[in-house]
């Protein structure tokens, strides 16, 4: 191999090794390797831009912002609700089938992160563990990804690099041809493994938002006793105790400074084990206060990989100054983490319980710093009116872009335009839409797909990968392609996972005689597989955290989803095309 082929390939490696580590930012790695292979020579500046000028790259964008504001709208909490309202089965093929009807047209992390306040509090309600319905629930709307091309991010991407072949690209239901017998067999394997692979895992932030005297304590400050006067910072002392609001004529004060001095009357929120709690009060010059104390909504979040608190401990991160909230519990991996709430580092996927003000659920509900933001014992209220405007408007540009009346940009650029005339999302709300580290690492991918093949990287791995099987026919061209995508999509986002293979895929083809759109789709979905890790997917890691789900739960229940869909993918593909 040449110089630029053997750099390009060390980039690749360094990428995928750094994509292991869940506290690397996949849009620096990816654009840090653009960097590199520029500066190295491989890439022309040029070339290094051409992701960013790809239409994946505008379309992506325009789609964010139309399922903004219909998330903000009540349409998908409502779907939720008739999911899971009155059916009292575990699981089931119809509601499954929803969800990946729905992920069709909506980004899937966006569906699931909708659906979980539904599916959590109706387990809790029919006394069901959340685990046996969230794990299939993400899953399906996962597999709802491949049946258009709008349905998952890594669609798109495959078919901008279509395009930039000189491509037509794919129709839009032309993926349905493979994705819908793999939904169709996922989804009735889900229905009937879910109750038998599938452990009830325990719910501590659910434990704790129906007994919360276990770990939140309130208790009223005697007028002329010891706490009377007393500084909030000087009791920060207290071991696993803190103060975390306060109510004082009827007011809530949240969060408290450490200048703020207690008066005689006021009812402090304290939270800690209940032990701690239940010493302080005999200390003298505290009363326990009886059904309760400040006026403040226990609200559950999911923390988002674009978070600005991940990597570094709640206290540092400002967490209560930021977000008008305290943190009182967090659930990672399964498990209830122990210790003091202000030391723990928080990662992506992790699941918190906060106490805030009334304006919480406003104010975050929709910010990218969380996936999910749901206040316990109901369902968040619409954020805007007219709730079917903004479906209407993405049911329009579906309809355009599937009928040819426009081309996808153009049907994409007009919805934008249609929302923010109608009302439905201002301007300064539209730009926030857009996830900016998201669509660098899309644009950073595809310009590394063009080193891939540029370099001369693909043809060689091609060769080196699929040289002995060019002879063996279609079909295990496609296995291979299917096997190195479904492989990658474990470590890295498939956006990426998808930029990487592709150029791989097409040289193989090529050599086999395999037709384009076979290989591209192939890669669609094999990217599209992700079922083995919480951190391998945006939606595994909504899933983990609000289903306490560990590794070996992902690989129990998805090893053999991910080989199903994969055998069927190897069957029907080859056949389409």
């Amino acid at each position: 191999m040449t110089f630029a082929a053997w750099a390009t390939l060390a980039v690749l490696v360094a990428i995928v090794v750094l994509s292991v580590n869940d506290r690397a930012d996949p849009a620096f790695v990816l654009a840090g390797g653009v960097g590199v292979l520029l500066l190295a020579g491989v890439l022309t500046p040029q070339r290094a831009l051409d992701g960013l000028a790809n239409s994946a790259v505008l379309v992506i964008g325009c789609l964010f912002v139309l399922v903004r504001a219909v998330e903000r709208s009540s349409f998908l909490r409502r779907a939720a609700e008739l999911m899971y309202g009155a059916d009292r089965r575990t699981g089931g093929i119809k509601p499954l089938g929803i969800v990946a009807a729905i992920s069709a047209f909506v980004p899937n992390a966006t569906v699931v992160a909708v659906l979980m306040p539904a599916v959590r509090q109706w387990a809790r309600r029919v006394r069901t563990a959340p685990s046996r319905l969230l794990m299939p629930a993400g899953f399906a709307a996962t597999l709802g990804g491949i049946l258009t091309l709008i349905g998952a991010s890594s669609n798109l991407v495959v078919n901008g690099m279509l395009l930039g072949r000189g491509d037509p690209g794919f129709g839009f239901f032309e993926l349905a041809a493979v994705g819908l017998p793999v939904a169709v067999v996922g989804i009735v394997y889900m229905a009937f493994a879910a109750p038998h692979l599938l452990a009830d895992r325990p719910d501590p932030i659910g434990e704790m938002n129906h007994n919360p005297r276990e770990y939140i304590g309130w208790l009223r400050v005697l007028p002329g006793r010891p706490f009377d006067g007393v500084a909030v910072g000087e009791l920060r002392g207290l071991e696993d105790l803190f103060v975390a609001g306060i109510e004082r004529s009827g007011e809530s004060l949240t969060p408290v400074e450490p200048s703020e001095r207690i008066r005689g009357g006021d009812i402090l929120m304290l939270v800690g084990r209940v032990e701690g709690i239940a010493k302080l009060a005999a200390g003298g010059g505290l009363a326990p206060v009886e059904g309760g104390g400040p006026g403040l909504d226990l609200v559950e979040a999911v923390v988002s990989p674009s978070s600005p608190v991940i990597g570094r401990n709640i206290r540092e991160s400002g967490f209560r100054g930021r977000y008008d909230a305290v943190v009182l519990a967090v659930h990672r991996h399964g498990e209830h983490l122990c210790g003091k709430i202000g030391d723990i580092v928080v990662q992506p996927g992790d699941m918190l319980l906060v106490a805030a003000g009334k304006d919480f659920l406003n104010r975050w509900r929709y910010a990218r710093d969380f996936y999910l933001v749901s206040s316990t014992g109901r369902m968040p209220r619409p954020a805007t009116l007219g709730t079917w405007v903004a479906p209407a408007i993405l049911v329009a540009v579906v309809l355009a872009a599937a009928t040819g009346a426009l081309s996808l940009v153009q049907a994409t650029v007009a919805g934008v335009l249609a929302i923010v005339l109608t009302g439905q999302l201002r301007p300064s709300e539209t730009w926030a839409a857009l996830p900016v580290p998201t669509l660098i690492m899309i644009a950073a991918s595809i310009s590394l797909s063009h080193a891939v093949t540029d370099s001369g990287c693909a043809r060689e791995l091609a060769r080196l990968v699929l040289g002995r099987t060019s002879h063996a026919g279609p079909f295990l061209i496609i296995a291979v392609i299917l096997a190195a995508a479904a492989l990658l999509t474990e470590i890295m986002d498939n956006p990426a996972a998808a930029a990487i293979v592709f150029p791989l895929a097409v040289a193989g083809a090529t050599a086999g005689h395999v037709p384009l759109h076979a290989a591209a789709a192939a890669v669609a979905v094999g990217v599209s597989t992700s079922f083995l890790t919480p951190f391998g997917y945006h939606a595994n890691l909504i899933v983990a955290g609000a289903g306490g789900y560990r590794l070996r739960d992902f690989v129990r229940f998805g090893l053999p989803l991910k080989v199903l869909c994969l055998v069927v993918a190897v069957g029907v593909i080859p056949l389409v095309w």
